[in-house]
């Protein structure tokens, strides 16, 4: 980050801070470089150091999500991107260093940190990428595990434990999830609705309260498709510019799997991972029940893949009004703010309504996690200005909190309400190691038979072996780097 910025541009991101603040109804964003009594006992032991004007190099995967930036060189007026910047000059005055940010694709990213890595090279402190291919990077030795990371407390909440847990095999922790960099939440799987044609529909029933009751299920929202699916220009053929439930491919089909409370692995009595889905009648059953209702050819859902010459995906069906629901992510409610139409949150619904939670789906492809290049000079040092760097973030007005306020900045037919479903959706997200690691390729594999659930059987017969060859590779791994 420069050092030499304008007196007028940290007051002004100071202020815009203030107002982001205040507009989410909490106090006035701190711009004291050093935590005070008054930011509280949480943050009483961050650990403080000085480092002489250390340049602390972050490599990081670029992604559509403005939340994926760690560095903010100038005062552009958006709100997150002030809190980066407050965040960033706070820390580099704390701990007397300066961060370096260093963006590139994620294949880029993961091969200069391996790189950097096979060649012992110090220049690059962290790493940034999919959790796909941090797994990759973990499983090769070139990511240090968390417990030589002695200046992070994954007690504090700035830290996801959820996710990490998910992420870890036999216990070893290699990659983790916090505040520092939220886009890790844009990848928890929601559904969007058209509220303004929820109210057009004669008799349909208010997603909101169904949400609120227990009883948005799978069947619930099948049979809201289904009363949405109409023949606008009535000509008895149903084309992109009629009216339908949803428009379908195959993006959509984990997440609505994962959402009936299934997995594709889990975890034994020693903590060893295995494939749970190779024998689990529920996985099964969850399988059949999206595959067969969403992907044999009906009238109610529009089918973006089959109907690729039309040039229309599951956002511009939505966006233009043609569909009732947008089965995506988070992180792509930014691509609606421009939408004409009342919108809606949901989560992904219930298997039934005796599932006692929701369940958001996080994809290993998409979820942002950090990660310390195993040959990094002074792993102490790294991970005291990582934990500096996240409980910045986590303070008031700061860059959690703009983040979330973001999300919510554009229409709803209830802010509240949107607000609530969204705190629950990210709070009810799922990560699988055996999507995280690529165990037997068997998530492309299922998403190849999406439809036809009569070979759902032998399809993963033909991956038994592999997957559980790939389980036993990355635990002699894991343990061999730990």
């Amino acid at each position: 980050m420069k050092k030499f910025v304008s007196v007028i541009c940290i007051i002004l991101a100071f202020c815009l801070l203030c107002s982001c603040a205040k507009e989410s109804g909490m106090g006035d964003y701190d711009s004291a470089a050093d935590f005070t009594k008054e930011d509280g006992e949480l943050y009483s032991d961050v650990p403080h150091e000085r480092y002489d004007g250390y340049i602390f190099r972050i490599l990081n995967a670029k992604t559509q999500s403005s939340a994926s930036c760690l560095d903010a060189e100038t005062v552009t007026g958006d709100n997150l991107n002030e809190a980066i910047f407050v965040r960033n000059t706070n820390v580099e005055e704390r701990l007397d260093i300066e961060i370096e940010e260093i963006r590139e694709t994620p294949e880029k990213i993961f091969d200069m940190s391996s790189a950097a890595c096979l060649a012992g090279d110090g220049t690059y402190s962290a790493v940034c990428n999919t959790a796909s291919m941090q797994a990759a990077m973990a499983v090769n030795g070139y990511i240090a595990p968390l417990r030589y990371l002695s200046g992070i407390n994954l007690n504090k909440p700035w830290w996801n434990m959820s996710a990490i847990e998910s992420a870890s095999v036999d216990g070893v922790y290699f990659f983790f999830f916090g505040d520092i960099q939220l886009s890790y939440y844009d990848a928890h799987s929601m559904v969007a609705v058209n509220m303004d044609m929820v109210e057009e529909i004669e008799g349909m029933k208010n997603p909101y309260s169904l949400v609120d009751r227990g009883e948005w299920t799978f069947d619930a929202m099948l049979r809201m498709m289904q009363d949405a699916a109409y023949d606008v220009d009535g000509n008895a053929a149903m084309t992109y510019e009629d009216r339908y439930g949803a428009a379908t491919d195959t993006s959509i089909l984990f997440p609505l799997v994962i959402g009936c409370n299934t997995s594709l692995s889990a975890r034994d009595e020693y903590g060893l991972p295995y494939m749970k889905c190779l024998n689990d009648e529920k996985f099964y059953d969850s399988f059949a029940l999206v595959s067969d209702n969403l992907f044999e050819r009906n009238d109610f859902l529009y089918d973006t893949v089959k109907n690729e010459a039309d040039g229309m995906n599951q956002a511009a069906m939505f966006k233009t009004g043609r569909t009732l629901f947008y089965i995506s992510t988070v992180g792509s409610l930014a691509n609606l703010r421009t939408m004409d139409y009342e919108i809606g949150v949901l989560p992904v619904p219930k298997y039934t309504e005796m599932q006692t939670d929701y369940v958001s789906f996080i994809s290993g492809d998409h979820a942002s996690a950090f990660g310390v290049i195993a040959t990094g000079r002074n792993l102490k040092r790294t991970s005291v200005i990582l934990e500096n760097m996240a409980a910045e973030s986590h303070r008031e007005g700061g860059v959690r909190q703009c983040f979330v306020d973001k999300v919510l900045s554009f229409r709803y037919v209830d802010d509240e309400k949107s607000r609530k479903n969204l705190m629950d959706i990210l709070d009810s997200g799922f990560l699988d190691p055996a999507d995280i690691y690529g165990w037997g390729g068997i998530v492309e594999r299922l998403e190849g038979i999406a439809g036809k659930s009569e070979v759902f059987s032998s399809t993963l017969a033909s991956v038994r072996l592999k997957s559980l060859s790939d389980i036993s590779d990355t635990v002699e791994n894991v343990n061999k780097y730990r």
